[in-house]
């Protein structure tokens, strides 16, 4: 008996095993694998349309997406965008069938790190591959090209901005590409209009080298963004879209608030399960946050990460986490997308980030391992007004979304999982856990309703330095109302509350004699007294008795 030709399920099975270490993939692993193999001319045509055989796994959606009806679609490269929710293994999607066809892949990625990272772990299940990226020397970089022309790798990752060098972009064309990659595509819509105007050259790259198959790959693409993305990868030409459920159902959303960020901050990290990560939107505030914490806690390990580093400082910060259970990384989103370590409990954001998108790759990080994480946003006073981002100058576009993330901080009524998924246009789920559900107490709310009643009942007594130490129990009467009710708190932690409670015009400040530099409450009727015999604390069920 003759043998029979391996079938296409068997060849892909036996590359993820012998290339991968895995023994099985997920079903939309395959099915993904199977529609870009379709493209692949001269290779895999004994196996007829393998995308159609694979079965549509139940929590996946297919579309074809036909801006302009009349196409020939054997005429056209392969197009797709492919939504899956971190964690669900992208990266298998477009590293097997640059093994299987065994003919050249270039993968474009937003940052170094990440580009790094893919080397790194491709090279370690030995699949050859090779970088390209800016500031290379003209040997480097005709090393790496030559690598991919006699077949010694297959592999070429680099950046957008690396390929809208023309001289680089010459070399790279005289390289027939199977496959051309977009890795966190979202970044095409976040940032291209914005900072990173080579993103929106993607197109024009794309019509020089084209490439036989086209993949964006992202983990959350609101309608919008998706739009985005079609419109400059494929200039209104169909593609397919292949999305997955983009829930992370062991993921717990809350949202915490408090009137001293450095306080909220301080709690959360104090009492949240590690490792963990604190977004923070700036450098310096990585910096200066790493510091505070390292001298509070001087028992875990806390370090900074940001795009402004050296390589090797970069480096050493990411085999440090990696490698560690206990760790603290204050970043900026220079750190997260597609950086894998599977047991991240917790991720903390100090700011709200420009979109959903952002916010969910950045939460996303957490519970890569399917275990219970957390994914806090802090909240102070100053974030909450509408206002927060009317004056922002970005395009009333970028505006509007981070409007949306505004408007999920501010709102305690709806599910914060099923927001974000109605922002993204996924359908509602049954909530797996947040706050909100759970039915948790506004700490923040409490706070506030207890230092504006302290304060009301010495209004215009005591100046802010007054009122912080009277509030900590540092100076006053005993018997006065509010005395020591802020007992467990920091004087800069009440300060700073204080100093908040005024800029939202809750607590004003006297300018006039005869009680000029005192404080109280605007058109506010004296407070019943509270009904707690014990000093204020976040955790003190008491606090809830007081009055509005």
């Amino acid at each position: 008996m003759e043998d029979q030709p391996a079938s296409y399920d068997d060849t892909v099975s036996a590359s993820a095993k012998r290339c991968f270490g895995l023994p099985y993939l997920y079903p939309y692993q395959r099915f993904v694998v199977a529609a870009i193999m379709d493209h692949c001319t001269n290779k895999y045509s004994q196996f007829g349309n393998a995308a159609a055989e694979q079965p549509i796994p139940a929590d996946v959606q297919t579309q074809q997406i036909a801006p302009e009806p009349a196409f020939d679609l054997d005429s056209y490269p392969g197009r797709h965008i492919v939504i899956l929710p971190t964690g669900a293994g992208k990266s298998l999607c477009f590293q097997l069938p640059a093994v299987i066809a065994d003919r050249p892949s270039l993968l474009v990625y937003p940052l170094l790190g990440l580009m790094h990272d893919q080397e790194r772990r491709l090279r370690d299940q030995n699949i050859a591959c090779s970088v390209l990226q800016g500031g290379m020397s003209t040997s480097e970089r005709s090393k790496a090209i030559r690598s991919l022309q006699d077949g010694s790798c297959n592999i070429l990752i680099t950046n957008p901005e690396a390929l809208c060098s023309q001289h680089i972009l010459d070399e790279v064309a005289k390289i027939r590409f199977f496959h051309f990659v977009i890795d966190e595509a979202h970044c095409i819509a976040e940032w291209g209009d914005t900072f990173r105007p080579s993103y929106l050259e993607l197109g024009r790259i794309l019509s020089e080298l084209q490439p036989e198959v086209i993949t964006a790959f992202t983990a959350t693409a609101s309608p919008s963004v998706l739009k985005r993305v079609a419109e400059v990868l494929f200039a209104g030409k169909d593609y397919t879209l292949i999305s997955g459920n983009a829930d992370r159902p062991n993921i717990y959303y809350e949202v915490r608030r408090s009137l001293s960020m450095k306080r909220l901050l301080s709690e959360t990290v104090r009492e949240a399960e590690k490792p963990l990560i604190i977004f923070i939107p700036s450098r310096s505030g990585t910096e200066i946050c790493a510091m505070s914490l390292q001298a509070e806690f001087p028992e875990n390990q806390v370090r900074y990460y940001h795009a402004g580093l050296e390589r090797e400082e970069k480096t050493a910060i990411e085999q440090w986490f990696m490698q560690s259970d206990s760790a603290v990384l204050c970043a900026t989103c220079a750190y997260g997308m597609g950086m894998d370590k599977a047991n991240i409990r917790t991720i903390i954001h100090t700011e709200p980030p420009g979109s959903v998108e952002a916010y969910l790759q950045e939460a996303g990080r957490a519970g890569r391992d399917g275990q219970p994480a957390k994914a806090i946003l802090l909240c102070g006073p100053l974030l909450l007004p509408v206002e927060a981002g009317k004056n922002a100058p970005e395009s009333g576009y970028l505006n509007e979304r981070r409007c949306q993330m505004t408007d999920y901080l501010r709102q305690n009524r709806e599910c914060r999982r099923n927001f974000l998924l109605r922002l993204l246009g996924s359908t509602e789920v049954a909530c797996s856990g947040c706050d909100v559900c759970a039915g948790e107490i506004d700490a923040g709310e409490i706070e506030k309703k207890a230092l504006l009643w302290a304060i009301n009942r010495q209004r215009r007594r005591l100046t802010t330095a007054q009122a912080s130490a009277f509030l900590s129990g540092r100076m006053g009467q005993p018997c006065l109302a509010g005395f020591g009710l802020f007992a467990d708190w920091k004087p800069v932690e009440l300060e700073e509350a204080l100093h908040n409670s005024i800029s939202r015009g809750w607590l004003r400040v006297r300018n006039r004699w005869p009680w000029k530099q005192y404080l109280y409450l605007p058109g506010h009727k004296p407070a019943q007294p509270i009904q707690a015999t014990e000093p204020y604390s976040s955790s003190s069920s008491s606090a809830t008795a007081l009055p509005d």
